[in-house]
């Protein structure tokens, strides 16, 4: 079966990739050919314009409207998740040749995440496909679905079009009964469903080093996120490594890997971060991050069995003839 992949777009997130990663590789595994739509997300227009104007009155850089995947994720992206361009709109010619559509996972039906394709995340531009609709471990982001009555009503009634749908977080399976007025089941994030050998094949290349020290995988730093760094810093004695995502990340995916993968302790507020350090089975202090959504850091602790979980709801819906 062909399947297209409906996910946040792929820029400089390492948790957005590899849970794409991930679920890419599973439904290989069960033996479907699973393509990702490669969407190119536009900056906020009035980001944008603020800084043509920077540039306009200082000189300084500005950023492009429809900003290119850095290299180091671009890297990744291109030798090991299998795309479609689909440049800065979706379409429903891009699903030529499909079978069905999983939509999924990180916070694919978040307003403030997708402000210009919500709808599309529901399939709006999918129209009339007849192919089978799944949604996998979605999230909300949030436990509100923040939207006019209008969105609200053209999302449920896309909802109701999809054939399962299960999401991340407990309060997905409220919403979408109350807003959606759909049923929806609950699934581990991608990310678990694979083992930690297969994240560590992705850093084989890279020497593992002989220096102790502590990861610090910060997206958000605060006054909070300092003073636990400097806690255990103090605590343990060791040298701080401190890296983070987006525009300021520094690594590749497989040397962020690697970086986890050598650390003694690991500090974070990301999600994907805590849980691939649990997958290395190293100490962490996690940081709950409010801003990118706290309800999701509780299913950490039920990550026993979520591997097989995921793989029977795909397997149960997405079924090759």
């Amino acid at each position: 079966m062909k399947v297209a992949i409906l996910t946040q777009p792929l820029l400089a997130n390492y948790g957005g990739i590899l849970q794409n990663y991930a679920l890419q590789q599973v439904l290989k595994e069960l033996g479907h050919d699973p393509v990702t739509l490669d969407y190119t997300s536009p900056i906020p227009i009035g980001r944008y314009f603020r800084s043509v104007l920077r540039f306009l009155l200082k000189g300084a850089p500005y950023m492009p409207l429809f900003p290119k995947r850095q290299a180091i994720f671009d890297d990744f992206v291109r030798e090991h998740i299998d795309t479609v361009p689909a440049g800065h709109r979706y379409r429903k010619s891009l699903l030529d040749g499909i079978d069905a559509i999983v939509v999924g996972s990180d916070q694919v039906w978040r307003p403030l995440y997708n402000r210009y394709i919500l709808r599309d995340m529901f399939l709006d531009f999918a129209g009339s496909f007849s192919g089978t609709r799944i949604a996998y471990a979605a999230s909300f982001g949030s436990e509100s679905f923040d939207v006019g009555p209008s969105m609200a009503h053209r999302c449920s009634v896309l909802a109701r079009k999809f054939d399962a749908i299960s999401v991340r977080e407990p309060s997905g399976v409220r919403l979408c009964r109350e807003i959606l007025g759909v049923e929806a089941m609950l699934m581990p994030d991608p990310v678990l469903l694979l083992k930690a050998d297969d994240y560590l094949k992705l850093c084989e290349d890279i020497p593992t080093g002989a220096e102790e020290y502590i990861a610090a995988y910060i997206l958000d730093g605060n006054e909070e996120t300092d003073t636990r760094l400097d806690q255990v810093r103090k605590e343990s004695g060791l040298p701080l490594k401190r890296f983070t995502a987006n525009r300021d990340a520094s690594l590749s995916v497989p040397q962020w890997l690697a970086a986890m993968r050598d650390a003694s302790i690991i500090v974070t507020d990301s999600f994907h971060g805590a849980v691939i350090a649990k997958l290395f089975g190293k100490p962490c202090s996690v940081i709950e991050n409010a801003v990118r959504g706290r309800e999701r850091f509780e299913l950490i602790k039920t990550m026993e069995g979520a591997s097989q979980k995921g793989r029977d709801f795909l397997k149960k819906y997405l079924k090759n003839d």
